[in-house]
């Protein structure tokens, strides 16, 4: 059971809530959880398609706080998308993995040769 804006209690179905209303009381529940089970890793997938920029923001901002806490588990959210200027604790690293048709091939764009005489070049003038 969960209450939302009307502060009734209601069943978590997709008869009652939004999607985005669902990630949100989804995400809440196993950050609340987070400190009865004991695992190595949290993975998080696209827990934010279907929310609103206001509580995807909220949503982020809470998941970061929560993985961020000394001994938490380390936490992978994985998203197409993130929202422009989200905060991010000292914690947090960040990777983008860019994949699919509008990509540039890496042997288009990237010549292992070029990059190691460059790393080669740097390391003799340093």
């Amino acid at each position: 059971m969960i209450s939302l804006e009307s502060g009734q209690l209601q069943v978590l179905s997709s008869h009652h809530q939004s999607g985005g209303e669902r990630s949100v009381s989804t995400i809440l529940y196993l950050v609340s959880l987070q400190d009865l089970t004991n695992c190595p890793f949290r993975v998080v997938d696209e827990i934010n398609q279907g929310m609103d920029p206001i509580n995807e923001r909220k949503m982020f901002q809470q998941l970061v706080r929560a993985a961020s806490q000394p001994n938490t588990p380390q936490c992978f959210l994985l998203t197409p998308k993130l929202l422009p200027e989200l905060e991010y604790s000292e914690a947090c690293s960040i990777l983008n993995i860019m994949n699919g048709p509008w990509i540039e091939q890496p042997s288009q764009v990237w010549s292992f040769g070029d990059s190691w005489g460059n790393l080669m070049r740097r390391a003799e003038a340093s």
